[in-house]
């Protein structure tokens, strides 16, 4: 009788170890699958440019990014005149100017601000023309001026990068998509090792 009960204690024992294991290996998981916007990202100019030039040479082959476009940081930026150049009233996407960027996100808005202490809010809904969603690991936002329309789309990929797109069409010109690739900074990688590697630790001790 004795030696029955004991076998059913380790019985319940191994059972409820696995489930604390298997509960341990979701969370990690789901920590590693956690593609929500918000957050710090710093500029990956290798992917920017490589995606750019993917968008320049599908382009090409329609509409094209237009003459006028020059590259500063590896970005391509509207040319020096029309309704995008640099005596225009229209600022460049925010977006798109960003070294490190970093988005919170709030009851009716989100906001992306610049390590340079630029910011931008994006007001969730249709509010004064501009039709802006957004959904955990989407933003996107369009809305059309006198001038231009423009279009945003801000998304986390496959890879866990932040990929913003611009499309600028200025009126009675060529429309051009401007492209920014992010990744989250070294600190956050190594953050989520640590946590991966105590969560491994815990289930040896187990």
């Amino acid at each position: 009788m004795l030696c029955n009960e004991m076998k059913k204690n380790l019985r319940a024992t191994v059972i409820c170890l696995s489930l604390l294991t298997g509960l341990s290996i979701a969370t990690t998981l789901y920590a590693k699958t956690d593609k929500s916007i918000t957050g710090t990202w710093l500029v990956n100019e290798e992917a920017t440019e490589t995606l750019q030039n993917k968008v320049r040479k599908s382009s090409s082959m329609g509409s094209g990014l237009g003459t006028a476009a020059s590259v500063v940081l590896g970005v391509p930026t509207p040319g020096n005149s029309g309704p995008s150049g640099p005596n225009s009233t229209l600022k460049f996407p925010v977006v798109l100017e960003c070294q490190e960027i970093s988005f919170e996100v709030e009851e009716e808005s989100v906001k992306a601000s610049c390590a340079s202490g630029v910011t931008r809010e994006f007001l969730l809904g249709k509010i004064h023309g501009r039709v802006t969603r957004f959904r955990r690991n989407v933003l996107t936002e369009s809305y059309s001026s006198t001038s231009r329309s423009v279009k945003h789309d801000i998304r986390v990929d496959k890879d866990g990068n932040l990929v913003a797109k611009v499309k600028i069409k200025p009126k009675q010109g060529v429309s051009q998509t401007y492209v920014r690739v992010y990744s989250r900074p070294p600190e956050a990688e190594s953050e989520t090792e640590e946590a991966e590697t105590e969560t491994t630790e815990d289930q040896e001790e187990s």
